[in-house]
């Protein structure tokens, strides 16, 4: 990286000598020379300087001036600058160093000054600049998704709350389904979207623009000079680049709200809420629909991975429609254990493919991988309030009778009904089809293992039920006894 060095000084040979001793000592550096003190802020912020070499005595500004100058623009401020002066009285340097000067040099240089302490003070000087550049850069900055973070733009905001800015616009958004996305697809995932989303929001924007990660899932641009219609032209832009992009099959979108300062008396506070509350507004009304298709893609996704759960959920829901019936459950019941059934698993899309496929025995680890799914499950289920009242019994499904099973252990008629006609389902399917790790059982066999585990695994009279009722067979209490 090129360092970018500004020689200011009066004297036409102290610059070439000063420039030639850097560049023979110091590789990647380019020396930029100024011969008076007079508009040195524009010319730093022109030519990226990163540290500057000042005389002292020069005409029309000395560099007195110019280092309080740059001391006093909060751009500038952390710039290194180095001192250089004919003057030998210790009073002159203590002034510079007071000023915020971060070295000094006397003229005429010495062999010794220009073999090593110049270039030596220079480097460390340079050095010191990156490392705080790269510390305001860290505090200054959100580490995901390299926009801005909220501590800049709490300090920016009274930067741009000036007249000469309005109309002053702000946009907020907040990504749908971010939840979603790490149960269903980890945290990993959730990281790509929330890059996603700040690569759209910069897209769409300006130059001059400032656009932020405000919070989690929430961001936030600030337009100066953007009348209300813009506003909403940058939404739609913004809209359009995020709809292009997916995470699994999955479509993503933000929800957005603005609002406009035209005014100085409207404070800047006021019209953050305002925007922010639209925001909130359109979620309310685009969410249910997002999270209802998210759901869908997931449950499609998870398919997809493994064709075979397709089937098994399919079968699943037919035999927890048998079972309802034959328990005679309202018909409410009915399109629960449906839906229910279809469902069920659909937590094993945060499991990896290579488990769920594995044709040997699992490890003690991916045994408790698998453990996983039930909890995912009903978190996935819990964000959709079409899906909410089913995520309990989801979360349930592989709880024991007797409370052995997992994720909480509970028991008897603690868990809930559509559950434990969902783990029975469940059971039998997996009993009497094969699976990579085993062959499939006989009915008569899956039976007696319904029979043998009726008041551990299995609710004892959903158990009785669904082998009389449902399968047209003997219970035989004499034959689960033996």
């Amino acid at each position: 990286m090129i360092s970018n060095i500004l020689v200011i000084d009066d004297s036409a040979l102290d610059r070439k000598i000063i420039k030639k001793i850097l560049e023979i000592k110091l590789p990647n550096i380019h020396v930029f020379e100024a011969d008076d003190g007079l508009g040195i802020n524009r010319k730093i912020i022109a030519n990226n300087i990163h540290l500057c070499i000042l005389d002292i005595m020069m005409p029309f500004k000395d560099g007195f001036q110019v280092l309080k100058e740059l001391k006093e623009d909060s751009r500038l401020r952390d710039l290194p600058v180095i001192v250089c002066t004919g003057l030998e009285d210790r009073q002159t340097v203590e002034k510079a160093l007071t000023l915020g000067a971060y070295d000094y040099f006397t003229k005429p240089l010495s062999e010794e000054a220009m073999k090593t302490s110049l270039p030596l003070k220079v480097k460390n000087a340079i050095e010191l600049r990156k490392r705080n550049d790269e510390i305001l850069y860290l505090s200054y900055h959100d580490f995901l998704t390299g926009l801005y973070n909220r501590r800049f733009c709490e300090e920016e905001i009274r930067r741009l709350d000036i007249k000469s800015n309005l109309p002053l616009s702000i946009i907020v958004g907040d990504i749908n389904g971010l939840k979603l996305i790490n149960d269903a697809f980890g945290h990993v995932n959730g990281d790509k979207l929330l890059k996603k989303a700040a690569r759209a929001m910069q897209g769409a924007c300006r130059v001059d623009d400032i656009v932020a990660r405000w919070s989690g899932d929430e961001f936030i641009a600030f337009l100066p000079q953007t009348q209300e219609a813009e506003a909403v032209e940058f939404v739609l832009r913004m809209k359009e680049l995020y709809a292009q992009e997916q995470i699994h099959g999955i479509h993503l979108s933000i929800s957005f709200g603005w609002d406009t300062k035209y005014v100085m008396d409207k404070e800047i506070a006021k019209v953050f809420r305002n925007a922010e509350n639209v925001m909130y507004r359109n979620k309310t009304l685009e969410n249910e629909s997002v999270r209802s298709k998210m759901i869908n893609a997931i449950i499609h996704a998870l398919h997809e991975k493994n064709p075979r759960e397709e089937l098994h959920s399919k079968r699943v829901s037919e035999i927890c429609q048998a079972l309802g019936k034959a328990l005679r459950l309202p018909d409410i019941d009915l399109k629960k254990l449906k839906v229910a059934g279809l469902l069920h698993d659909v937590g094993k899309i945060a499991i990896e493919e290579r488990i769920l496929n594995k044709v040997g025995r699992l490890t003690e680890h991916e045994c408790e991988e698998i453990k996983r799914h039930p909890a995912i499950g009903c978190r996935i289920l819990s964000t959709s309030h079409e899906t909410l009242e089913l995520a309990e019994c989801i979360g349930a499904h592989h709880e024991k009778w007797d409370g052995t099973g997992y994720p909480k252990g509970i028991q008897g008629e603690a868990i809930p009904r559509l559950a434990r006609i969902i783990t029975l389902a469940d059971s039998y399917d997996a009993m009497i089809n094969e699976r990579p790790y085993r062959k499939a059982l006989s009915e008569e066999e899956a039976i007696k293992e319904i029979r043998i585990n009726s008041g551990i695994q299995f609710d004892p009279d959903l158990a009785k039920v669904f082998i009389e009722k449902v399968l047209g067979r003997r219970w035989q209490v004499s034959y689960a006894l033996a």
